[in-house]
């Protein structure tokens, strides 16, 4: 039996609302754990999972593969549960302005996802790939980047690792960051997106 549809996003924006207050995006998977463990437990989302589900055991995949697998798009408005995020981060023409400056503007129409990226644009002539997320995603980002090279496409990249206020990026990472970029030939900036 499929979710009803308000059931599900009422289900996805009090997983939405924890994930938020707990700084998920920069949680370790082990301090995710014990979130899936507790949400599946629960009677307000995973006891009223199970109603709906053909298997109740389910319940913890579920979360996970679906709505916390989204996640990261949803906050920056993208994807079907982008509308229930509480309190969406910074987006993505806030970060291209910390990350560049002003001159750069973002064409929402080329967004895409895994990683998340959108074409920007200078002017008449000038465009860039900007794609972003937080520190433990950096490896994606560079792949992405680097594939892109290696598959002819000639449009440069920056990569734009996003950390909260509160859990700032440490100046040694920072530093260990622009090495990568060097010797891979990329730009990674840095920007706070909460």
């Amino acid at each position: 039996m499929a979710i009803p549809r308000d059931i599900e996003m009422e289900i996805v924006r009090l997983l939405y609302t924890e994930a938020a207050e707990n700084d998920w995006t920069y949680l370790t998977d082990s301090e995710r754990t014990p979130m899936y463990n507790r949400w599946a437990r629960s009677p307000e989302i995973g006891e009223r999972l199970a109603l709906y589900l053909k298997d109740p055991e389910g319940v913890r995949h579920w979360i996970k593969d679906r709505p916390m697998k989204e996640y990261a798009r949803a906050v920056y408005g993208i994807g079907k549960y982008s509308q229930v995020v509480p309190n969406p981060a910074a987006g993505v023409s806030t970060l291209v302005k910390q990350a560049l400056g002003p001159d750069w503007t973002p064409d929402l129409e080329t967004r895409r996802i895994k990683p998340l990226r959108v074409t920007l644009r200078k002017g008449e002539t000038e465009e860039m790939y900007f794609t972003w997320g937080p520190q433990r995603d950096l490896k994606h980002l560079v792949w992405a980047a680097l594939r892109a090279e290696a598959d002819g496409d000639t449009t440069p990249w920056t990569l734009c690792v996003v950390s909260a206020f509160v859990a700032p990026i440490p100046q040694e990472v920072k530093t260990a960051n622009l090495r990568l970029a060097e010797r891979c030939g990329l730009r990674i900036t840095h920007a706070t997106g909460e």
